[in-house]
C-alpha cells in the first residue's frame, strides 16, 4: 500500500557525539521532553523507553498512574531508534494503532551530530490522518520537540 499522507521529517544539528546524542534522547528524555506534551492526567514524572527491541515507551505521572506511548520497534546504539506512536486523535493511547517515528543520528563533523526524525505511516489514523499530520507539522510539535532536544543536548 502506498501511502497517501506524507510523513512528517525534521532534523537539528548538535554539538555532541551520536552515542551521547543517542543517550539523551532514550534515556534522558524527562529532561527535555515538552512538559505539556502528555496524555495523563498528572504532571511528568518520568518519560521512559525500555533500551530494547520490543521495550515500552511509557509515561510515569506524578500521581503514580502510567500512560503509554508506544514500543520500541528498533534499537541500534547510537545510531538509529524506531518508536510506535499509538496515540490517536483522541489523544488517548490505542493499542490497535502504530505510526513510527524513526531517529537517526549521524556524524556531522566532529563532536556533531545530524539528528533526523521521521514520523511516518500517518494513513494509520485512518479519516484523521491529514488532520493529525497537520497537528504534527504545526511549529509547536515536533519542531518544538526536537528544538528542546537540541538545547538539552548543547
Amino acid at each position: 500500500m502506498i501511502p497517501t499522507v506524507e510523513s512528517i521529517r525534521r532534523e537539528v544539528v548538535v554539538d555532541t557525539d551520536p552515542a551521547r546524542a543517542f543517550e539523551i534522547f532514550t534515556a534522558d528524555m524527562t529532561s527535555w521532553w515538552p512538559s505539556a506534551h502528555h496524555i495523563g492526567s498528572a504532571p511528568i514524572e518520568r518519560i521512559v523507553i525500555e533500551p530494547h527491541r520490543g521495550g515500552r515507551w511509557y509515561t510515569r505521572h506524578e500521581d503514580g498512574t502510567e500512560t503509554s506511548t508506544g514500543f520500541v520497534a528498533a534499537w541500534e546504539p547510537p545510531g538509529r531508534v524506531v518508536l510506535t506512536w499509538q496515540i490517536g486523535a483522541d489523544w488517548k493511547y490505542h493499542e490497535d494503532l502504530v505510526t513510527s517515528v524513526e531517529v537517526t543520528f549521524t556524524e556531522a563533523g566532529p563532536g556533531r551530530t545530524r539528528v533526523r526524525l521521521e514520523h511516518r505511516h500517518l494513513d494509520a489514523f485512518g479519516a484523521d490522518a491529514a488532520a493529525m499530520r497537520g497537528t504534527f507539522e504545526e511549529p509547536g510539535a515536533w519542531t518544538a520537540t526536537l528544538d528542546a532536544f537540541a538545547a538539552r543536548a548543547r
